[in-house]
């Protein structure tokens, strides 16, 4: 492995980002089955009237909110995977910065959408708190990791190869001055 990466600041950004992001993945998924069967958050079948609930009032969910809370299990799987793909490699040291930066890079895009999505959802009132929060924390995480990563890179491309490659001694014969 050319680039030598911190644990200490792998390890926390993995443990915050795979904690948070299935916080959210089981909340969307436990709303998208309970409004997807027409109940409420309580289990119920419809509204409660004079002792019993009516079951013949269903609860619908707006179809973008199954829809959101579908790309927050999408999301999340797909991020779970990038995640546990750089731990692996990293494991193994052969995690280059090209990679970890393009696996960063991916998910702080995928969780920017859901970022927007949310914002959009505290506007309209229709989301769960705890995935509103959980993916906000998911997103500052990323977005550290990205800052990392980006650092790592830059460090990885200005030395060359890899760490210690350098520029070179700048020599040149001719004397006269190189266009950069």
């Amino acid at each position: 492995m050319d680039v030598p990466y911190l644990r200490r600041v792998l390890i926390p950004f993995w443990v915050i980002q795979l904690i948070f992001i299935i916080i959210s993945l089981g909340d969307s998924a436990y709303l998208l089955s309970v409004y997807a069967q027409g109940q409420t958050e309580n289990g119920t079948c419809g509204d409660y009237y004079n002792g019993y609930y009516d079951c013949s009032v269903t609860v619908t969910a707006p179809p973008i909110l199954l829809a959101f809370y579908g790309l927050v299990v999408a999301f999340s799987i797909v991020s779970i995977a990038l995640i546990v793909t750089e731990i692996v490699l990293y494991a193994r040291q052969r995690l280059p910065a090209k990679i970890y930066f393009a696996f960063q890079l991916t998910n702080v895009l995928l969780w920017t959408v859901l970022f927007a999505m949310c914002i959009n959802g505290i506007v309209v009132g229709y989301d769960s708190i705890l995935i509103i929060v959980s993916v906000i924390i998911s997103w500052v995480a990323m977005i550290g990791a990205l800052i990392y990563s980006s650092v790592m890179f830059h460090r990885y491309q200005v030395k060359g190869s890899g760490f210690g490659a350098g520029y070179g001694n700048g020599y040149n014969p001719g004397g006269h001055a190189v266009a950069a």
